[in-house]
């Protein structure tokens, strides 16, 4: 049996944090590039995950005090607000 599919999910069962903020880790992981970093709006992944946007932001902040992702505001030229960027550490 080839271990790849399992192994890139083997890091969330590591991670110090309720089963959502590894299931969005984990998705976060799957989306990011090749620098680790994904750019996604909270309520993107809501959707995409069915999980509350509060639930998100949530384990989004948990992620990144314990040291698992660094949360990059974005804004556009103008100053307006566009969606965050998240580096996976």
């Amino acid at each position: 049996m080839n271990n790849e599919p399992v192994d890139k999910y083997k890091i969330s069962g590591y991670l110090n944090t309720a089963i959502s903020g590894k299931l969005i880790y984990t998705f976060l992981k799957e989306i990011a590039d090749e620098n680790g970093e994904a750019q996604i709006s909270i309520s993107k992944i809501s959707n995409i995950l069915k999980i509350a946007k509060t639930t998100v932001r949530q384990n989004l902040h948990r992620l990144e005090r314990n040291g698992y992702i660094f949360i990059r505001k974005m804004y556009r030229e103008d100053g307006g607000r566009i969606a965050n960027k998240y580096i996976l550490r």
